[in-house]
């Protein structure tokens, strides 16, 4: 146990690190592109990319996931995985160029032809990648795999924000988008040579595992986009410009913070799929590090979007920043139940997973469009306040028929983390009242430090009260000592 300890804590250092990079990385060129772009351009993009994704996760295929799970994949398996993902990625271009026509009818907007052949063209690219990278993961070595992000992540931004200040146009966008999936496959080979051949020898192994993972992921690729389309056709173009800029700018505090730790959980909790009682407490320690993670930034940012938009995108985005507030908070609240795929996933119960996605969208799918019908934008945002709610509930119950964990074992390992959140946004909230009238730089500046000690201050009170019990204050002095001992050193 204290050998996959160490090595989760080098991976979650590794992780960690190259997600502050990247974050800032995407931070950097989002904000470039918004000043040199409008929102319709990103609204554009946006429709082309929502129907690009939700191919791609209705053919999901999950092979990565079925070589990590299988306990000593072959060469033979990594081929067959390899020549099913290539016939995947020829399958999403050809329906990519078909639905180019009818969608841009639908939406009546001509461009969108195009955009759908540049990315169809990117599908077939992104299908040539190594698959021999998941061996990175099943060594519990992620350094690699970073780099190979972070490449790709640069080349990107470079290339987008390139055009953009020569085009002025929503193509930096897309070519910005393709640049980086080139580099990813280059990269994918250079850092692990490898030569794969066309073999089907094992695609009913690879599916009896992928062919649930499959479904459930393109049902929730549905579930979660299926707002956004509906509210380009009844907004047009530029409100879902604002509304996807808001979301991303949402997510991207509570994902990048959480990434290097929920990334980790998958190859964990299959190791430990035959040790009930050590995958039980894994399985509680993460939720409450993901908790502990997410909620500061998630809520902070709700609690600072305001000004925050105001200054690095400026008055054209003022949409985005109520967009932001809202769902800073629904991101941070979620966390909850990050733990619970990995978990379904490592125990080989995707299945469950498929089940609960599509109950979950006979929920979410009548509040959003009620929600956008009754109420606009505001109404669309109310909504997605009560399905996260709801699908918090969801997932926490399978969790607790996974493995036992009551729902009040898992409330209860996180309640210093949700105590120090709510003292956090009173201190944030309380401060910015008072500084309504500063700029907004002067706002960011005081009410950022006072969150920051709002929270941790609140975090160390509450864990001292406690006893000082195992939790996520442990897990942090305990990481701190790991990188005073200089631990976080990958091993030749």
């Amino acid at each position: 146990m204290e050998g996959v300890r160490k090595q989760l804590s080098v991976g979650a250092m590794w992780s960690a690190g190259g997600r502050v990079v990247s974050n800032l990385l995407g931070v950097v060129s989002m904000l470039a592109l918004a000043r040199l772009l409008s929102p319709a351009d990103f609204g554009l993009v946006s429709l082309a990319t929502i129907v690009l994704s939700i191919i791609a996760a209705i053919t999901e295929l999950s092979l990565s996931s079925a070589l990590i799970q299988h306990k000593s994949p072959q060469r033979e398996h990594y081929n067959t995985a390899w020549t099913l993902n290539m016939l995947r990625a020829a399958a999403i271009a050809v329906l990519l160029v078909s639905a180019g026509y009818p969608v841009a009818w639908a939406y009546q907007d001509d461009r969108l032809i195009g955009i759908f052949f540049a990315l169809g063209g990117g599908a077939l690219i992104s299908g040539l990648v190594n698959p021999r990278l998941v061996d990175f993961r099943r060594r519990l070595s992620f350094h690699q795999e970073i780099f190979i992000d972070l490449i790709n992540r640069v080349v990107g931004v470079v290339v987008a924000v390139v055009i953009a200040l020569i085009l002025r146009s929503y193509w930096a966008l897309v070519i910005g988008t393709l640049a980086s999936q080139v580099a990813g496959v280059i990269m994918s080979y250079v850092l692990l040579p490898y030569l794969p051949r066309i073999s089907f020898a094992h695609w009913r192994n690879l599916f009896s595992f992928s062919g649930w993972v499959a479904l459930s992921s393109g049902l929730n690729e549905v579930n979660w986009r299926a707002d956004q389309l509906a509210l380009g056709a009844m907004l047009g173009a530029g409100p879902l410009g604002q509304y996807t800029v808001g979301d991303r700018l949402a997510s991207l505090p509570v994902r990048e913070t959480t990434a290097p730790i929920a990334g980790l959980l998958f190859p964990v909790f299959a190791r430990l799929q035959d040790d009930p009682e050590r995958l039980r407490h894994a399985f509680l320690r993460s939720q409450g590090l993901l908790v502990a993670a997410a909620l500061p930034v998630g809520i902070g940012f709700a609690l600072v979007a305001e000004p925050f938009v105001s200054m690095v995108l400026g008055p054209a985005w003022s949409s985005a920043a109520l967009v932001a507030q809202v769902l800073g908070a629904v991101f941070a609240i979620t966390a909850f139940k990050m733990p619970v795929t990995p978990l379904a996933m490592g125990l080989g119960c995707t299945r469950s997973l498929f089940q609960l996605d599509l109950a979950f969208i006979f929920v979410r799918f009548p509040l959003i469009f009620a929600g956008l019908v009754w109420g606009g934008l505001v109404g669309l945002l109310f909504a997605r306040c009560i399905s996260a709610a709801i699908g918090i509930l969801m997932y926490v119950f399978l969790a607790r028929r996974l493995t036992g964990v009551s729902v009040r074992a898992q409330l209860l390992v996180c309640w210093r983390s949700i105590a120090a959140a709510l003292v956090m946004a009173g201190c944030v909230w309380g401060v910015g009242l008072m500084i309504t009238d500063r700029s907004e730089s002067l706002q960011l500046a005081i009410m950022i430090p006072i969150g920051g000690i709002g929270y941790f201050g609140a975090s160390f009170v509450l864990w001292l009260a406690s006893g000082k019990p195992a939790g996520p204050e442990r897990e942090a002095l305990d990481l701190l000592q790991f990188v005073r001992r200089g631990e976080f050193r990958t091993p030749a």
